[in-house]
């Protein structure tokens, strides 16, 4: 059965490939055979008491050079996946707050 994960994340483009621990994260599940869902924080909305989400698929690799490949953006209800991590650098503001609340 093919698991669901979505990643709330800063831009993957900016992600420091020798440390990040988020693509740590994202290659261990996806050579288990999950599905990733890449968001960023403005991909996010509430509809009709629904948590919602523009979600890009993302595959990801082990390469310093290209370590990911984004899909076509789809719109898609955050409740249809298995998994939602917040993988998100500071600052904690505003913005932070209101995903965190929107993602409960």
């Amino acid at each position: 059965m093919n698991k669901r994960l979505g990643v709330v994340m800063d831009p993957v483009a900016t992600i420091s490939v020798k440390k990040d621990t988020t693509l740590a994260i994202l290659l261990a599940a996806q050579a288990r055979g999950w599905s990733i869902s890449y968001f960023e924080q403005a991909d996010l909305w509430l509809a009709d008491g629904r948590a919602c989400g523009r979600a890009r698929p993302l595959t990801v690799r082990d390469d310093q050079s290209d370590w990911y490949t984004l899909g076509e953006p789809q719109d898609l209800a955050l409740a249809g996946l298995d998994v939602l991590l917040m993988r998100k650098d500071p600052p904690f503001d505003l913005e932070y707050i209101y995903t965190t609340y929107l993602l409960e």
